[in-house]
């Protein structure tokens, strides 16, 4: 499976599944404004004294820098906001194990939401899920429409050891049942 970690909080055990891309999130954002803020100071110790820059070209670069800083945390409240929505639902996710290369299958009601290191995971059964990997919100009238499949008309004459023609076969992936 794909990085799972275990917490025991003293009542339930929760398992992160996590991907590379999303531990490598959270730490890209503050190196980039560490560097940006380096080369803003290097540029300013090391200027032509004969041809300085102008004050306006920094405050432009410290104007474009202080925009995207603003971008990123707008983009992190709506992605918490999304999370926080997912509550009740049931959701579909997958997260592929880059060790392995499997695709590992999630579906189950969002119990909870967790914010850890600066990423929102739901929680379905005891597996906490980046929301990233969330690929299907079903609604709440869809999950009221869910029929459950009619029996054979004649279960004797049925042969459940038959392979599915090519065109059923929809996924090979592991998929953990739905849980309430």
């Amino acid at each position: 499976m794909a990085d799972s970690i275990a917490v025991n909080d003293g009542s339930n055990r929760i398992n992160y599944v996590d991907t590379q891309s999303a531990r490598s999130n959270s730490k890209t954002l503050s190196v980039g404004t560490d560097t940006f803020l380096k080369l803003l100071v290097a540029q300013l110790q090391y200027q032509n004294p004969l041809d300085p820059q102008t004050d306006t070209e920094f405050v432009a670069q410290l104007a474009q820098m202080t925009s995207l800083e603003q971008m990123q945390n707008i983009n992190s409240t709506l992605i918490n906001s999304q999370a926080s929505s997912m509550i009740g639902k049931i959701v579909y996710a997958e997260v592929l194990d880059s060790n392995s290369g499997i695709t590992y299958s999630y579906e189950g009601y969002v119990d909870s939401i967790i914010f850890k290191n600066g990423s929102a995971y739901v929680v379905i059964g005891n597996t906490a899920i980046p929301v990233s990997n969330v690929l299907r919100i079903y609604s709440d009238d869809a999950i009221e429409n869910i029929v459950a499949p009619e029996a054979p008309e004649n279960p004797e004459n049925t042969d459940d050891n038959q392979t599915p023609p090519p065109s059923e076969i929809v996924d090979e992936t592991v998929t953990n049942d739905v849980i309430r």
